[in-house]
């Protein structure tokens, strides 16, 4: 896993000093802490909607979170592929509220939509992705 990765998910500060090398598999399927989630949510500034639409959870649902340490395994899930893919445009973009800017700013290769508007899916988040890599290599403009 890369650190950028586990920076984005709170490293130290989520993890204690295991961070270095945890294993992202058995987290997810484990449950992601709270507190990652809560580090994502917060970078990203996602408002209520958004994070009923990315994490595919209601409001009521995340309030109960607030009793319990670990997320579910399918939400873990959602949460570390945004994540990744804000691992990966801090990466490109070389600077972490660009790659939140960028993220939030509508896109003519996703038809106009934002590619946060995307990661709600897989098929979203590798389009994202495959964006990220083409700018990086030079092949989007």
């Amino acid at each position: 896993m890369s650190a950028n990765l586990m920076q984005v998910l709170g490293g130290r500060q989520v993890f204690g000093a295991r961070a270095h090398r945890v294993d992202l598999l058995a987290e997810i399927e484990r449950g992601l802490p709270i507190k990652a989630y809560e580090r994502v949510a917060h970078t990203l500034a996602l408002s209520p909607d958004e994070e009923d639409r990315l994490l595919q959870v209601s409001l009521r649902t995340r309030a109960r979170w607030k009793r319990r340490s670990r997320l579910d395994p399918a939400v873990s899930d959602r949460v570390a592929r945004l994540a990744r893919i804000l691992a990966l445009a801090e990466e490109v973009l070389e600077d972490r509220s660009h790659a939140v800017g960028w993220l939030r700013e509508p896109s003519e290769s996703l038809g106009g939509r934002r590619p946060l508007e995307v990661l709600a899916t897989d098929a979203g988040a590798e389009k994202v992705s495959n964006l990220l890599y083409q700018m990086e290599y030079g092949l989007y403009a």
